[in-house]
This record gives structure tokens, sequence and C-alpha cells, in this order.
């Protein structure tokens, strides 16, 4: 009887066991995508940009993500003719479970801009945070740049930016791309 009762306790905690690292599992194994864009129109500057750059990404970890945005920037200053961007900008995130439904995450990205007279690159970090609003649909946003970018024109030298902070109302930077905050619309796979 004693045999039988200790295989039966040992059956159920292995069957505990791996259901509890099943649970754990959190997020890996699914895809998310990420549509965000933005429209600043200074009358300071005169100037317009529209940046379109929706996401995708891959949870490799429960807690990491890996994953890339292209898209593009519009530019227009004062009457001269727009002027776009393609931006392809690699990134990985990791996430920090708050509750059940707010998340913080910090983002590592590189991005890689091509323009018509120019090219740039950059490092940045930019801490964000994301909330589930139902099912598997959530709100996330970013408040800030940690990096360097630098932009190079044709036949020019190339010119870099160190951004360090935490900046919601400054919305655009030298290479077009919002460093104060951006909100988007996620959707998990």
């Amino acid at each position: 009887m004693k045999k039988l009762l200790l295989s039966f306790a040992l059956i159920l905690l292995i069957s505990f066991k791996v259901s509890a690292q099943e649970e754990s599992q959190g997020f890996k194994g699914a895809w998310w995508g990420l549509a965000a864009g933005s429209f600043t129109d200074s009358e300071a500057s005169d100037t317009q940009t529209l940046v379109l750059l929706p996401a995708v990404g891959y949870f490799v970890s429960p807690t990491v993500t890996v994953g890339g945005a292209v898209g593009i920037v519009n530019n227009k200053v004062g009457s001269a003719d727009a002027t776009n961007t393609f931006v392809v900008k690699p990134l990985a995130r990791k996430y920090f479970g708050v509750t059940d439904k707010f998340f913080l995450f910090g983002e590592a990205n590189v991005p890689l801009l091509f323009g018509e007279n120019f090219t740039g690159y950059g490092f940045n970090i930019e801490p964000g945070i994301d909330y589930f609003i139902g099912g598997k649909w959530t709100i996330e946003a970013k408040f800030g740049r940690f990096g360097y970018n630098s932009i190079k024109p044709d036949g020019g030298d190339a010119t870099g930016t160190t951004t360090l902070g935490f900046n919601m109302f400054d919305a655009q930077t030298q290479e077009g791309l919002g460093s104060g905050m951006s909100i988007g619309l996620k959707y998990i796979f």
C-alpha cells in the first residue's frame, strides 16, 4: 500500500511539475504584429512628417522577443517637395510583467535609413509599456530613447545625435523617427 501511495504521490508531483512548466512558457512561440504610425505638423518649423512603421516579432522565450519594423517616413518642409525615407529596424525586446495585463519592456533596435540623398543608422534602447485591452489585443507606448543615430548625406560628412532620456514631448529627431511618446495597437497571434 505504501508503494502504491508513494507511486501515486510521485506521479501527481510530476504532473504538477509538468503543468507548471507548460504554464511558465508564457508567450514563448507566439508571434505579434504592431500597427504603428504618427503624423506631426509643426507650425514653428513649417514641417509635416508622416511615419508608417508596422512591426512584427516572435517570442523566443516567455519574456524575450525578436523582430523588426519596415516602413516609410515622409517629410515635407515648407513649400519644398516631400522626401521619403525607407526604414528597416531590427529589434529585440525584454518584457517585465507587472500584472497579468500590464507589462514594461525595454527595446533595443538598430534603425537603418535610406533616403534619396542620404543614408543613416542608429543604436537605441527605448523603454515602453504594454497593456492588454482584451483577448490578444494590446496598446503599447514607448516614451523616450537612449542611443546614437547618424545621418550621412551623399557627398558629405556624417552627423550624429546622442539621445539620453525620457522625452514625451519632442516628437521628431533629425532622422525623422520620433523620440517622444509613440502609441501603437498590437495583436498577439
